[in-house]
């Protein structure tokens, strides 16, 4: 079953699985993304309304033996339109982070995953690294073995303290289900749960 949780905006989407019916060993996951304000069905039709406000006026011009401007414009339209895309490209980048009973997985890509990397919870804290000027945004990083990686870096301040508050309360549902599901063998060595700082 799958619980979704009230969210800052969008851009941090929490869900959470009952134990006996988690996908994989499961207890939650959280989706971060960055603040997208302009959709690509959006950015279609501006680039469309543009390209025929600018080539309509350059094929005025040109009719009129200004015939120069044609080039200049299909330049002007090329560079606003890459630099539209590649906004919008930067944008549509998601993490997500999910939480088992031993494990930590991180997945991070556009439409598809291009970065997946597993931790050993028992090895695994997530760090936060406070501001150092109120102007500044908090850094929240996961740091396994001594290798860190900062998650969320395109979240806003409001949405860092929820992202956090999410944190905490996942570990502690994932704590819960090492416990309930830990083998009788397991009992008789200490656990570490992963830690936030």
């Amino acid at each position: 079953m799958v619980c979704p949780k009230a969210n800052t905006k969008n851009m941090i989407k929490t869900e959470e699985f009952e134990f006996e019916n988690a996908p994989d060993g499961l207890v939650g996951s959280v989706t971060m993304q960055p603040n997208q304000s302009l959709s690509w069905k959006a950015f279609t039709y501006f680039i469309l309304f543009m390209m025929i406000l600018s080539f309509g006026i350059a094929t005025a011009f040109s009719v009129m033996g200004y015939w120069v401007i044609l080039p200049f414009t299909a330049l002007e339209m090329s560079v606003l339109s890459y630099c539209l895309w590649l906004c919008l490209r930067r944008t549509s980048m998601q993490e997500v982070l999910s939480f088992s009973g031993e494990e930590i997985r991180l997945e991070a890509g556009i439409k598809t995953p291009t970065e997946i990397v597993t931790w050993q919870r028992y090895f695994t804290k997530i760090h936060v690294e406070r501001a150092i000027h109120p102007w500044y945004r908090k850094t929240v990083s996961l740091v396994h073995r001594g290798e860190s990686r900062e998650i969320g870096n395109f979240l806003t301040q409001e949405e860092q303290e929820k992202l956090i508050e999410t944190l905490n309360h996942l570990v502690r549902r994932a704590d819960l289900a090492q416990r309930t599901f830990r083998s009788p063998a397991d009992h008789d060595g200490d656990s570490k749960s992963l830690e936030i700082d």
